[in-house]
């Protein structure tokens, strides 16, 4: 008995480990939303929907919400081309029918932008060259709310 205390004593700490340490599956990346069921945001690097774009979508069993844009690049062609999409936003699409909330930290904290589905936003109010990571369909009191 005391083998089988021992041998759960040490397997429960290193599954718990297991368990809480894997990361949730990433959005779909790519310049294009393609699905409209699906939830869907475009970032652009210049304002008024220009220059380079970096979409995120949420295929395969996410909802497209980014923890943190740091490791994602501007994708097509034009202004920006191959830069961090994160703090280099200008203006964005939500291709989705929810809301997307653009935080200005990681992790969907600070000032935020929240932007109605199927609207396009020309310029961000409170994330202007200051977005750090995008959720849909989270309600957050105090975002600068596009229709």
């Amino acid at each position: 008995m005391n083998a089988i205390r021992r041998a759960l004593a040490v397997a429960l700490p290193v599954a718990a480990v297991l368990s809480f340490g894997v990361t949730p599956a990433q959005a779909d990346v790519g310049i294009y939303c393609v699905d409209s069921d699906a939830n869907c945001g475009t970032f652009y690097y210049n304002s008024g929907l220009t220059g380079s774009r970096t979409t995120f979508t949420g295929f395969r069993g996410t909802d497209g919400s980014i923890w943190d844009l740091a490791s994602y690049k501007f994708l097509s062609s034009g202004n920006g081309q191959g830069l961090s999409v994160k703090n280099n936003a200008a203006s964005f699409y939500n291709g989705s029918m929810q809301s997307a909330t653009i935080f200005f930290n990681s992790g969907f904290e600070g000032p935020c932008d929240t932007v109605a589905a199927l609207t396009n936003v020309n310029r961000l109010a409170n994330t202007y060259n200051d977005n750090a990571s995008l959720a849909f369909g989270r309600y957050v009191q105090n975002c600068h709310i596009f229709n």
